[in-house]
């Protein structure tokens, strides 16, 4: 199927017909940006590259690019904690035809894995986060198969208290076409990065240097996952229009153009 490359009018027919007010019980459930889920009414709405996997390994990179000690265990249980539970904990798996791919087939942990330093890892890390993933899979972790190719038109950058689905039926001048697009939930992400900074000084998972606080924290773990998500869109999504999608609290929404991924 031949890739569309979403316009601004089709961004807002797109928004219209995906839009949906986040739940606060489950704000901090999260999917990948992938544009290959369903659309199901228990999507998460909190879309991260690499879902849970890719919020550890961003812990993990924030810890490495700012020299911080970090108490891996505990990392884990906070995240764990924060999701509600290893059955919410979740990551994607993908799939083409007959070959499945492992975990590390998630478009953004396999960037990773190919370019570990771009991403503040190393190779250690990469071996603990999949050894990781499957002791938790083991306890119930949620393992979404994504199926089919990346057919994403746009990047849809979210803000305010809703979420989108990424798939919609749009009407063209050659009939009813099916469209895709990366969502990046950027308030969301954000939200739950403040409260990680606060549970990992709470518990003392993380050893900063005298001076430093939860706002230091927050503000670097925000700096890496913008690095995170930048590093997989240019490799995913290059040449892709960027849409930044602003909600207001009564559901309507402005769509500004942020340029284009390169």
């Amino acid at each position: 199927m031949k890739k569309i490359i979403l316009a601004k009018e089709q961004v807002y027919e797109f928004v219209n017909k995906n839009k949906y007010r986040v739940d606060e019980q489950r704000k901090f459930l999260s999917r990948c940006v992938d544009g290959r889920y369903k659309n199901a009414l228990d999507l998460p709405p909190l879309a991260i590259p690499g879902a849970d996997a890719g919020q550890l390994s961003l812990i993990l990179a924030t810890a490495n690019s700012y020299g911080l000690e970090l108490d891996t265990t505990k990392v884990i249980s906070i995240l764990v904690e924060i999701v509600g539970g290893e059955k919410n904990f979740n990551f994607h798996t993908d799939q083409h035809g007959e070959s499945k791919i492992p975990a590390s087939g998630c478009g953004h942990i396999k960037q990773q894995n190919l370019d570990f330093q771009a991403y503040d890892l190393d190779q250690s890390q990469l071996a603990y986060l999949q050894k990781t993933l499957s002791a938790l899979k083991k306890k119930g972790a949620r393992e979404v198969v994504l199926e089919g190719e990346h057919q994403e038109g746009a990047v849809l950058q979210v803000q305010g208290n809703y979420s989108l689905y990424p798939q919609a039926q749009i009407e063209t001048s050659e009939g009813a076409v099916n469209l895709q697009a990366f969502i990046y939930q950027s308030s969301l992400v954000a939200a739950r990065n403040r409260l990680i900074a606060k549970k990992l000084i709470e518990q003392s998972a993380i050893k900063l240097f005298p001076g430093c606080d939860e706002d230091y924290l927050y503000a670097a773990l925000l700096e890496v996952s913008d690095n995170h998500v930048f590093e997989t869109l240019k490799r995913l999504a290059s040449g892709l229009p960027i849409y930044q999608v602003t909600f207001d609290e009564d559901g309507s929404f402005t769509v500004k153009e942020m340029g284009k991924v390169s």
